[in-house]
């Protein structure tokens, strides 16, 4: 088996290789996967106690982003002063992380869905505050013509992150009941 310190550096390359796998394509489409960077957070700050993980994985996130606009030729639209607004977003995700872990049961499906929704809800509404707030595209609309325009956003924001915590609570469940049924072997 693994030790703690072995298991705990597994867990922060897979996570910092979602980000780096599914980074360049917001909503996914018939090639690229959704963006995974909110559950990944999420996630980190669940099971990864030292916050400079998650300065690291906000530094790979943005790597992706200069990638997709550089090589990869995505638009800038969204390039404003308000994209330094997603690292106070990602913190909170991972805060949001942290105080689930601090839990007694923190892989609960009750608990465990509650604070990833409520996570990735608010991550909504503060990327989109940032963005209004310092994007010069949007000088025209008033606060309630934004919400409305950007509502339509809601669903896969926060419904591509919770796919991803779900598929992340199953494989928590396959592999905690394959560990019990090992060590029970070893005893």
């Amino acid at each position: 088996m693994f030790s703690s310190k072995q298991t705990s550096m597994l867990v922060s390359v897979i996570l910092i290789a979602l980000i780096v796998l599914t980074r360049t394509n917001h909503f996914g489409d018939s090639v690229y996967l959704p963006d995974a960077t909110l559950a990944v957070m999420f996630l980190g700050g669940l099971l990864v106690a030292n916050p400079r993980w998650a300065l690291l994985a906000i530094v790979a996130a943005f790597g992706m982003d200069a990638y997709a606009l550089g090589p990869k030729g995505v638009s800038d639209y969204c390039m404003s002063l308000g994209y330094w607004g997603l690292i106070p977003t990602y913190l909170l995700v991972w805060g949001a992380g942290r105080l689930l872990a601090n839990r007694k049961q923190p892989f609960a499906i009750t608990a465990y869905a509650v604070y990833g929704w409520a996570a990735a809800s608010l991550a909504f509404v503060l990327s989109n505050m940032f963005w209004y707030m310092y994007s010069d595209k949007i000088a025209t609309m008033s606060i309630v013509e934004f919400a409305q325009h950007v509502a339509v956003y809601y669903t896969p924001y926060v419904g591509y992150a919770m796919m991803y915590l779900g598929v992340a609570w199953a494989l928590s469940r396959v592999f905690s009941s394959k560990l019990v049924a090992y060590n029970a072997r070893q005893v």
